[in-house]
């Protein structure tokens, strides 16, 4: 039998004994309900378990603050992201610039944030790894304030395409840094769900965003999208500020030698101030073990990112999730939304506004049940048949979209009800797959020496994803109207196949931990192993290896 890639988990040969004598007794007793089976690493859940760390402690209070901090570039990206979808549609806008709803104009108004995504993502890396996740996060916030203010104050297009070039150049520095860092400083056992609650605060920002347009344009004049545009100012602003006062990511010290100032980190913020809790021991022997070996790259040097077995693996994963969670189908609702429901019947400005306003808080519910069910559902498992769903439901969109094509026709409210439906469930249930894991999963198969640098090429290929979906999307609505759709029901199938076989579990392991299963010949597979607990008498759970309990199960 394979061996488990569980470590060895007892730190000492006592309680390696301790913990066979006790599997030795309740196998003899044929009980095996003291004996545990878990997906991960067994010596993890048994100092997770030791050492349980108390989320309403002071200190623990305190760390939700200092991740609110990252959590606002999310808003910051979900209110610039989303804010031109429903400006798109205003005829305030339109008249002044004299753009259309659809079409090649509009495309490139769309696509230069993308472009300057792209662009700025390439010195999210050499920032980050060599000024820290920190000044990550304040540059950012000094490019979107420059950005959001040409873009607001623009009088012509080139202003405005400017203007939008400098925000997504900062936007993709922000939501570079910021999940890393909030990946880093996260206790081990929180971190799907903490990291996972990042990327809702998206629709935070989503949310003000579209809630804020629908008010405004009901103003006749300029006001009703500069207004809103404006806005973009306010979160970069605190972000700034709290990015000032926070401590700097454990592991970005590691890295730097300053082990005694990341070693304290943790102590306050994993360890309840204990230097000597399990969890911390746990995480400074890794940081020692894993990043100091790995920490020999220059800060521009990419070529880490795939030079050995192990790093092919973990940036085809960290691919994978880029490009699917883009051209999953919800890329066409960001963008585009107030015209997809156009293509469901709904002709009025002001009634595709307002459900591009509801469609906002649907979706951020998905996000929030999604990301609390991080711990319990398999990053994985979610995917794949998070994908399949999908598809279902983009077809169904698809399918009452073709019936609402003849736009000399008056269209019934049941099929455009109906489509409505389809849209809100789609975004519920894309939220709830991509959004809480797109940031997270990237981030927890990157190692840490590289992860500031791959975190800038996942905003890179999510992009180039992207300026398909901006630019071609526009297009290929203006000409095919609902035929379009069908690709991506397409898409989805294939990824929940990709997902399947060659998806890598993440649950269950702490970040350096990772390292054992992609060193696996075959991660996916490593992954999945099993790993076993015996209960103790105190009532803790002691690690074993996966061939220790076979071995006395066939003797």
């Amino acid at each position: 039998m394979e061996k488990a890639i569980s470590r060895p988990t007892a730190t000492t040969g006592h309680g390696s004994i301790k913990a066979d004598m006790n599997l030795d007794r309740a196998m003899e007793k044929g009980d095996r309900g003291n004996i545990t089976q878990i997906q991960g690493n067994a010596h993890f859940y048994e100092t997770v378990t030791a050492a349980p760390l108390n989320p309403w402690s002071r200190t623990s209070l305190q760390l939700y603050m200092i991740l609110l901090v990252a959590a606002l570039n999310a808003t910051a990206s979900g209110f610039d992201g989303s804010i031109f979808s429903s400006i798109n549609a205003m005829d305030q806008y339109k008249a002044y610039f004299h753009h259309t709803e659809l079409g090649s104009s509009t495309g490139i108004i769309f696509m230069i944030y993308t472009i300057g995504n792209m662009v700025g993502s390439l010195f999210t890396g050499p920032i980050c790894d060599h000024f820290g996740r920190r000044a990550g996060m304040m540059t950012a916030s000094v490019l979107i304030v420059i950005g959001a203010a040409i873009q607001t104050a623009a009088q012509n297009d080139s202003y405005l395409l400017g203007g939008r070039f400098i925000l997504g150049f900062g936007v993709s520095i922000g939501t570079s840094s910021a999940p890393t860092y909030a990946l880093e400083l996260a206790p081990p056992q929180w971190r799907a769900r903490v990291v996972g609650y990042y990327n809702t605060f998206f629709y935070t920002g989503s949310i003000l965003a579209t809630g804020v347009a629908y008010a405004a344009a009901k103003n006749n004049s300029e006001l009703a999208f500069r207004l809103p545009l404006g806005l973009q100012l306010v979160p970069p602003t605190f972000i700034f500020i709290g990015a000032c006062l926070i401590p700097e990511s454990p592991r970005w010290l590691t890295m730097k030698g300053r082990k005694e100032k990341a070693a304290t980190i943790l102590a306050k913020y994993h360890g309840g101030g204990d230097m000597d809790h399990p969890m911390v021991k746990l995480e400074m022997r890794e940081f020692e073990q894993n990043i100091e070996l790995q920490n020999t790259s220059s800060v521009w040097n990419y070529w880490a990112l795939v030079n050995t077995h192990n790093a092919r693996w973990r940036f085809a994963m960290m691919a994978c999730m880029s490009v699917f969670a883009q051209m999953a189908g919800n890329s066409v609702l960001t963008y585009y939304l107030p015209s997809m429901y156009r293509l469901v019947g709904i002709q009025t400005t002001e009634k595709r506004l307002l459900l591009t306003f509801v469609n906002s808080i649907v979706s951020c519910a998905g996000a929030v049940a999604g990301s609390a069910s991080n711990d319990r559902i398999g990053r994985r498992t979610k995917l794949w048949v998070g994908s399949i769903v999908l598809a279902g439901l983009f077809g169904g969109v698809t399918g009452f979209s073709s019936h609402c094509e003849d736009t000399t026709k008056q269209v019934g409210p049941a099929l455009s009800n109906g489509g409505v439906a389809f849209i809100f469930l789609f975004g519920c249930a894309y939220s709830f797959v991509y959004t809480p894991l797109t940031a997270t999963y990237c981030a927890e198969v990157l190692a840490t020496p590289t992860r500031a640098k791959g975190m800038g090429v996942h905003v890179i290929l999510s992009n180039c994803a992207n300026l398909y979906n901006t630019y071609v999307t526009a297009i290929a609505l203006d000409s095919i109207d609902w035929r379009y759709y069908l690709i991506f029901v397409g898409l989805n199938l294939l990824y929940g196949v990709v997902w399947f076989i060659f998806g890598v579990e993440t649950r269950g392991r702490t970040l350096e931990e990772m390292d054992d299963v992609f060193n696996a010949k075959f991660p996916p597979r490593a992954a999945l192993q099993k790993a076993f607990m015996v209960r103790q008498e105190d009532g803790h759970l002691q690690g074993l290896e996966e061939d220790d309990l076979e071995g006395r199960t066939t003797k």
